[in-house]
């Protein structure tokens, strides 16, 4: 399920969704893919997708490591696709992230649901030159000895993941995101770089015990500015808007 129709579902429910992505701001950014047989172009998000392994320790922890691919770039707030770059055909970008932290469960509206919230991790970016990289089950990589490593972080915070029913959104922010030379002649404006990198999106439902493995749709935007972790009362209107997009969904199948 794409995370921009969740976040239709959730504005109409109660008009303050938008809060759990407050990092989101959009900023725009200069990426040089004249190595790619592209230009110079102007974005302001980064899409794609990816596959996590989360490990449930029993008593009340999680690790997660995550393979993300990415294959658009997108302007006008997030809503344009640039039709003008090679990003997704001539290349991709990739990430690896990693997070530990904590689970809780909390019932809501009679549906059991599950908060993470993220207290330790990394971001690292890289640029897949012949778009051949793949992830094996443990996360190394095959076909990647070309590849260029664009920038990383090992700080995370104000970072957290809910789901609630058959539906999941996560909002992971990572701070003191610093490029790479070959970063820095990828992304040539602003200089210098953000040093914030807000990873969200949504993935599929899962139990929070033992190793599980779940997929989704995933966004990068690039800030200065930190992360504000959702109040209560959001964490509320989201657990209700995820209950009404899964109802309805039901009844689409039906």
């Amino acid at each position: 399920m794409k995370f921009n129709k969740i976040v239709k579902a959730l504005t109409l429910t109660a008009g303050l969704a938008a809060s759990f992505s407050s990092s989101a701001e959009f900023m725009d950014f200069t990426v040089d893919e004249t190595s790619q047989n592209g230009t110079t172009v102007v974005a302001d998000k980064i899409n794609g997708g990816f596959v996590e392994t989360i490990a449930f320790d029993g008593t009340g922890g999680f690790t997660a490591t995550a393979f993300a691919t990415f294959s658009q770039l997108f302007s006008n707030e997030g809503q344009t696709t640039l039709t003008n770059s090679t990003l997704g055909s001539d290349y991709v970008l990739y990430a690896l992230f990693t997070a530990t932290g904590t689970v809780e469960e909390e019932t809501f509206a009679g549906q059991t649901s599950s908060i993470l919230t993220g207290t330790s991790g990394q971001f690292t970016l890289y640029m897949d030159r012949d778009a051949n990289t793949t992830a094996n089950d443990d996360f190394s990589l095959n076909d990647s000895g070309d590849d260029l490593e664009l920038g990383s972080s090992v700080t995370i915070e104000n970072s957290i993941g809910y789901q609630i029913g058959e539906n999941g959104l996560f909002d992971f922010t990572f701070t003191d995101f610093a490029l790479t030379d070959d970063g820095s002649m990828y992304f040539v404006s602003p200089n210098p770089f953000y040093m914030t990198v807000n990873v969200n999106g949504d993935f599929d439902t899962f139990e929070t015990a033992a190793v599980q493995t779940t997929t989704g749709d995933v966004s990068a935007v690039f800030s200065n500015a930190p992360a504000e972790v959702p109040e209560p009362s959001t964490l509320a209107v989201l657990a209700l808007g995820l209950l009404g997009l899964g109802a309805s969904s039901r009844r689409k199948a039906k």
